[in-house]
Parts: C-alpha cells; structure tokens; sequence
C-alpha cells in the first residue's frame, strides 16, 4: 500500500478513535448536566427563576450539543487538512 492510502486509514482510525472518545465521555457529561439542573442546584423547572438562573440553565442544556459537533468537526477538520496537505 503507497504512503497516500495509509495515511489515509491512518485518519480513518483517528476519527474512529476520536469518536468512540467521545461516545465515552457522554454518560458522566449527562449526569452532570442533569444534576446541576436538578431541585438541589439550580432548579431548572421552577417558574419563579431569575434571569442569570435561567441564562445559566440555558447554557448547561446547550454545552452538551456543542461538545459533540466541536470533537466532530475537529475530526472531520483533522481528516479534510490532512487531505488538502496532500494534494499540496
């Protein structure tokens, strides 16, 4: 196999591995999220919240979302330069 095609699988692997990484790293993120939003914290259901709370609330509900497409786009990123070098 040229040096092309392995570099190739080589970043294949790494977005694998990037992926699986963050598959890991999910469930301990959703804990925290749900506990921090959780009656004893910042009791995000209540009606009666002020509107740092709810800003706060708001940002716990989002970071989940925008980790995930931060460690895909990197590795998307990450196999698209490796690609461009290349060609270079």
């Amino acid at each position: 196999m040229n040096k092309k095609g392995q570099s190739l699988i080589f970043g294949i692997m790494l977005l694998f591995f990037a992926l699986i990484i963050v598959t890991i790293i999910i469930a301990p993120m959703v804990e925290v999220i749900d506990m921090a939003r959780d009656t004893d914290h910042l009791n995000c259901t209540s009606p009666l919240l002020s509107t740092g709370t709810r800003a706060t609330c708001l940002i716990i509900d989002i970071y989940l979302p925008y980790f995930v497409a931060t460690a895909l786009f990197l590795g998307g990123g990450y196999l698209v330069a490796q690609k461009v070098r290349k060609n270079l």
